[in-house]
């Protein structure tokens, strides 16, 4: 009674009210919650995405600084190699200035040393160039056997040189004279070479670089460690077998135990591994400023969320009709498109019969056949690959300049250099016509009646232009040149359309040179 008395309203009353308006804004409070989850649980994803790909690009970069370090440091020991010039192995003061000469100018903290074939330090720019053994040091009698045995050059993993006083790693080259080993010419380069590059990364105060052999022996580690750890065990390393570069998330690192995003990235050239690895944590760290940050923002809409979500709903679905629409219309014209380049094909092709069948001169029904299977193969070349806007030529010149060759009895060496490049569809029927007069009057004067012959066609990109220079071996220009020709029109014609320009000279033969604007110059049909 006090319950009805307060209420003013009776049990029975108070239980038949409508709750549907409760229940749908409660749907959507839930369906907003679950939206949310899901778009933290995306931003989530996308930060730990954010992070393997900055690990990524970290490991290239110091994969691009390990490449130029080590190949400065290879010029050196290659220079000193030639400084030797056949003299003995000793720590004279004009060897020593020969060598000093040779190397130049090192980074700060690199050090350059020469020993003989005893494995008796003969020379170090330390200035303690009293003679020492590598055996007494196990990791420099390790690299210096190898090299002994015939090894051109090689690597060590990371060490605590005495001499060098501090962690490090050395690259050296074995010096050798008519094949009999001299000694060995070693560059010593310390860990702390890697902090400024590791502090200008900003990578994060607990993020790595590393150095690795391709064994999986370190080499040399930012921060710094004393300790030559075999990394072959860990679970990326496996990774490094199959592919150039990737990205591991490490829950455990084996040298300080922190969880990283493990990047690395093959050197160039060298048997070497950069990587790149982001505490894992700090990546998740930003992850939560941000959602805290986007929450306090949020919250004050998700009234106006629960109204419009409904609105957002119905144009969200409307948009994916429409966008699914578009893809369809646009897959409709790619269809289309591709019909009719198929479709002008077979029809140059039937024209291309009928030209076959006509009671005309050879040569003529010969030159009129390959101009028209020149038309015939730049529209094959758009249907068979879907290039309705750029074709290759590449492709689409091979095709031509085999098919002209294949027509002709002459045994003619071809000799071609073409570039990847794509042009305009636009450009690449008259630049096929060009090919076509230029090859085809190659064969008819250049090489009639020689049981051999040589023919060369490049074609680059030079700067904003696109050059092509076909050359032949015949007797020139002059023996074959028919001003006035169909051909020689045809020529003229199809370079004017281009907007190019073209030359003709004689060196060993026929040379013709093009010169033809990437970017296509609207101009008159040939």
């Amino acid at each position: 009674m006090r319950d009805e008395v307060m209420t003013g309203l009776p049990r029975a009353a108070r239980a038949t009210r409508p709750t549907l308006p409760i229940l749908l804004t409660g749907g959507f409070l839930v369906v907003l919650l679950v939206v949310a989850g899901l778009i933290v649980l995306e931003n989530y994803r996308n930060a730990l995405k954010e992070g393997e790909a900055r690990a990524l690009s970290s490991a290239h970069v110091v994969a691009a600084h390990l490449e130029w370090m080590i190949e400065a440091s290879d010029q050196a020991l290659r220079r000193v190699e030639t400084a030797m010039d056949g003299r003995p192995v000793d720590g004279s003061p004009a060897l020593a200035a020969d060598l000093s000469r040779a190397v130049g100018q090192l980074p700060a903290g690199f050090q350059y040393s020469l020993l003989d074939a005893a494995g008796m330090v003969r020379f170090s720019n330390t200035g303690n160039n009293t003679a020492a053994n590598v055996s007494d040091n196990h990791s420099e009698r390790a690299y210096f056997e190898r090299l002994r045995d015939s090894q051109e050059l090689t690597f060590t993993r990371l060490l605590d040189n005495e001499r060098a006083g501090k962690p490090s790693f050395t690259i050296a080259r074995r010096i050798d004279r008519d094949g009999i080993f001299q000694g060995v010419a070693s560059i010593t380069i310390p860990n702390e070479s890697l902090d400024v590059f590791w502090a200008s990364m900003g990578l994060g105060p607990n993020s790595t670089i590393l150095i690795i052999r391709d064994d999986g022996w370190l080499m040399a580690r930012r921060p710094a460690t004393t300790r030559a750890i075999d990394l072959s065990t860990t679970p990326w390393y496996p990774m490094t077998r199959q592919m150039s570069s990737g990205f591991y998330h490490n829950p455990v690192s084996p040298i300080d135990g922190h969880a990283r995003i493990v990047a690395f990235w093959k050197v160039s050239g060298w048997p070497l591994i950069a990587l790149a690895a982001i505490d894992r944590q700090e990546v998740l760290d930003q992850f939560w400023r941000n959602l805290m940050s986007d929450a306090l923002i949020m919250l004050p809409l998700m009234a106006l969320l629960v109204v419009g979500a409904f609105w957002i709903n119905r144009l969200l679905y409307r948009t994916a009709a429409r966008n699914e629409d578009l893809e369809q219309a646009v897959e409709r014209n790619r269809f289309l498109l591709r019909e009719i380049h198929h479709r002008v094909k077979n029809n140059l092709q039937a024209v291309l019969a009928l030209v076959r069948l006509q009671a005309l001169p050879v040569e003529a029904r010969d030159d009129m056949a390959r101009r028209i299977a020149a038309m015939i193969a730049v529209h094959e070349q758009i249907y068979q690959n879907d290039q309705f806007e750029q074709v290759e030529v590449a492709p689409y010149a091979t095709k031509l300049i085999t098919d002209i060759a294949s027509s002709y009895e002459t045994p003619v060496a071809l000799d071609l250099r073409l570039q990847a490049l794509t042009v305009d569809r636009e450009q690449a029927l008259p630049l096929g016509m060009i090919i076509n007069e230029v090859v085809s009057n190659s064969f008819k004067y250049a090489f009639a009646g020689r049981q051999s012959g040589m023919l060369s066609v490049e074609l680059r990109e030079d700067g904003d232009n696109l050059s092509l220079v076909i050359r032949d071996d015949g007797p020139g220009i002059e023996a074959f040149s028919r001003a006035g020709g169909m051909g020689s029109k045809l020529i003229a014609n199809f370079v004017k359309q281009l907007g190019g320009h073209f030359t003709t000279r004689n060196d060993g033969g026929a040379v013709f040179s093009l010169e033809v604007p990437r970017t296509r110059v609207p101009q008159a049909a040939a």
